[in-house]
């Protein structure tokens, strides 16, 4: 992040502490913090086919911590909802929430959160013969390729894609 814009971070950071709904609705971002605290919910010892049916019995083998399954480190953690469909072949629909997790490292190949001249996308990074490129999952969308009067900030890393069904 450029260090001109820590004061703006700052600000935004702070008045979602105090009202994180409202300002997280406003710009379709949510800590992690703000989510329930632990929910565990048991594990079944059968894996289920896609295919064939199997019988239905159900062992419940262990409990899973959705928290600790989903989320890393919560204080670097945040959810932000999809806006668009340039994502599509990499599983990332319209109205889908990412995890996204500002401590992982971008490294080439990795779905990330990018500002590029002030607008955030998510794309998947690649590493080009003349820099990097923000390579889109849809053919019906341009790759951005980064470099000359771009400026680009890796926001975060997407970890895990939720959505309803």
């Amino acid at each position: 992040m450029p260090f001109s814009l820590m004061p703006v971070v700052e600000r935004y950071l702070d008045a979602m502490k105090r009202t994180p709904v409202g300002v997280a609705r406003a710009a379709g971002l949510r800590p992690i913090a703000t989510l329930r605290a632990a929910t565990a919910v048991p594990t079944l010892g059968r894996r289920v086919r896609a295919g064939r049916p199997t019988s239905g019995d159900d062992y419940p083998e262990d409990l899973i911590d959705l928290g600790k399954h989903l989320v890393r480190d919560p204080s670097n953690t945040f959810v932000m909802k999809v806006h668009g469909w340039s994502m599509r072949d990499a599983g990332i629909a319209d109205g889908d929430e990412l995890v996204i997790d500002r401590g992982v490292a971008a490294e080439d190949g990795r779905i990330v959160i990018a500002d590029i001249d002030g607008e955030l996308t998510v794309k998947r990074l690649r590493r080009t013969a003349t820099g990097w490129m923000l390579q889109a999952s849809n053919p019906e969308f341009a790759d951005v390729h980064v470099g000359g009067e771009n400026d680009l900030h890796i926001w975060g890393v997407v970890t895990r894609v939720l959505r309803a069904v």
